[in-house]
């Protein structure tokens, strides 16, 4: 979920809908957003949480009565411009101090695995897809027969606890450069996994007898760029034994972004990684620790000139 550099992205769209729904006109877009959790293409945001700031003029109703109404009007809007594309589940106003990207208590991520049965089932998905393959080929990583869930299972325990996942940050040697010219600090790569584990999955929509699904689901406070696609990497690989786990303890050993690149590794697609629940202590929407400094915080819309300007 991200705003498109044409003007055509989730984040664009749902300002115009909402700025429609406070002003009933459509020339207008009083309000901006920011995404909590920023998405690569072609991965799914089955939730996020968007931070949304409105004019004084046109604030987001509280009482149960109006705001439910508000959230009608909204999903309304959507569902007539391009439906089911995506619905306003719930609204709660914030204090400043408040970051929808760094007061997250916690991120879950799901990645979902179809397995095929036997190699003919394979083979035709690759060649001669049914609807079945229709159906999943955007939502789901398509493997072969073969999938060992007693070795994945083993993988997914070497990476529990808080690592170093450097080795799985999609951080380019020129982008390295730029930050160092420009002096600028690296960011963090440490982080804490609080669960990662597998449950068994299901039909995205037509039920079969051709896959088997699995779901991988992996929580933490934070993830780095394409840190979990590399990670189904080896976990997938270690499931197939065309890896050897040993390849995991030496990723958080040797912890190099470069890494996957010189062991000429490819990262697993991103159709079936969907970011599945973010999750927040209410009590930091009042009282935000730490506080954090937002140039929107002091910010107000002119309406005249059309533009936002700090205070």
């Amino acid at each position: 979920m991200a705003r498109g550099g044409t003007g055509y992205g989730t984040i664009d769209f749902l300002e115009k809908c909402v700025s429609y729904a406070l002003t009933s006109d459509m020339s207008k877009n009083i309000v901006r957003c920011s995404p909590s959790s920023r998405t690569d293409a072609g991965v799914h945001a089955l939730n996020n949480a968007i931070m949304i700031q409105t004019p004084s003029a046109y604030s987001l109703k509280t009482d149960l009565i109006n705001k439910k109404q508000q959230i009608d009007t909204i999903n309304q809007i959507i569902n007539d411009v391009n439906p089911d594309s995506m619905k306003v589940l719930d609204y709660v106003h914030v204090v400043p101090g408040f970051c929808a990207r760094r007061h997250v208590s916690y991120r879950m991520y799901s990645y979902r695995l179809a397995i095929a049965r036997d190699y003919s089932i394979y083979e035709e998905h690759k060649n001669q897809p049914s609807l079945v393959s229709f159906s999943e080929k955007d939502y789901a990583w398509i493997l072969p027969p073969g999938f060992n869930i007693e070795k994945a299972n083993k993988a997914c325990e070497m990476f529990k606890g808080h690592k170093n996942v450097a080795s799985f940050y999609k951080h380019p040697e020129r982008e390295r450069k730029r930050e160092m010219s420009e002096g600028m600090s690296f960011q963090s790569t440490w982080r804490n996994f609080l669960l990662v584990n597998m449950t068994k999955g299901a039909p995205k929509k037509i039920e079969n007898e051709l896959f088997d699904y699995i779901n991988i689901n992996i929580i933490s406070r934070s993830f780095v760029r394409e840190q979990i696609r590399k990670m189904m990497t080896l976990i997938v690989g270690c499931a197939y034994d065309t890896m050897n786990p040993s390849i995991i303890d030496y990723m958080f050993a040797n912890p190099r972004p470069s890494n996957f690149q010189n062991l000429k590794l490819k990262v697993a697609p991103p159709e079936g990684l969907h970011l599945a629940q973010i999750v927040y202590d209410p009590g930091m929407f009042t009282y935000p620790v730490p506080y954090y400094k937002n140039a929107w915080d002091s910010a107000e819309w002119n309406e005249t000139v059309n533009i936002w300007y700090n205070k």
